[in-house]
């Protein structure tokens, strides 16, 4: 896609612009249908914003590292974390959803943090976020986000199962539904992300009926910016 129609992308019958960051692993095949399945209408134009994957399994988690833990400015942001914070200021005001999910969550995160830090505020007042078995900190991007929105938008949404561990253990994130299939446990499920599909880390949003069946609804929940005032 070239720069000139980034800035004329299809609204949806909303009036916002949808667009999803895939996770880790993720071919750009995959990502379209992760894309599809994260939406709440799949009716709506759908855009994706594919990280190309590494050249193999190790340099993939070593770039994941990477955005957890070194991405900001002196040690220098992705092209997909570029794009998002080009999406804020592009859409953000007009009208904008994103949705993200597993390493995709950094990609979103990093950018929204990256226009907080630099004291960039008002942008995003209509701006709606989600979050999908998230490696980045739920409650810190709703934090980010309410400053971007000044105070306009004070939550961003959910979903995680108790037993993915990327958005427990590395995201440190609540859990908003817990449902296994009978005979599995913890350390099966997390088995279940490398060995394949279905698992916990695959059956969020409209998920398949065999992901509803093994895990149930994912709930998807709001987490609201300390700043609020709300509950979470």
């Amino acid at each position: 896609m070239l720069e000139e129609e980034k800035q004329h992308l299809q609204e949806g019958a909303d009036g916002k612009v949808h667009v999803s960051f895939n996770g880790i692993f993720t071919p750009p095949e995959e990502a379209a249908v992760y894309a599809e399945q994260h939406a709440e209408d799949k009716n709506n134009p759908l855009y994706f914003v594919v990280f190309p994957e590494a050249d193999s399994a190790i340099s993939e988690l070593l770039v994941a590292g990477y955005q957890k833990f070194l991405e900001n400015n002196f040690w220098g942001l992705t092209n997909s974390t570029q794009t998002a914070k080009a999406l804020m200021y592009g859409y953000g005001l007009t009208g904008l959803e994103l949705y993200g999910h597993s390493r995709g969550t950094m990609t979103a995160g990093n950018g929204s943090y990256n226009l907080a830090k630099h004291g960039i505020h008002g942008i995003a007042k209509e701006t709606t976020i989600n979050f999908f078995g998230p490696a980045f900190n739920t409650q810190d991007m709703a934090d980010t986000l309410y400053i971007l929105s000044d105070g306009k938008q004070d939550y961003v949404n959910l979903e995680n199962h108790k037993y993915d561990f990327v958005g427990v253990k590395i995201g440190k994130n609540p859990y908003t539904f817990e449902k296994i299939p009978p005979g599995s446990g913890p350390w099966k499920e997390r088995f279940q992300i490398f060995k394949g599909y279905p698992s916990v880390h695959a059956c969020y949003g409209n998920a398949s009926p065999i992901c509803r069946q093994a895990y149930g609804s994912p709930n998807r929940t709001p987490i609201y910016s300390i700043y609020s005032g709300r509950k979470k």
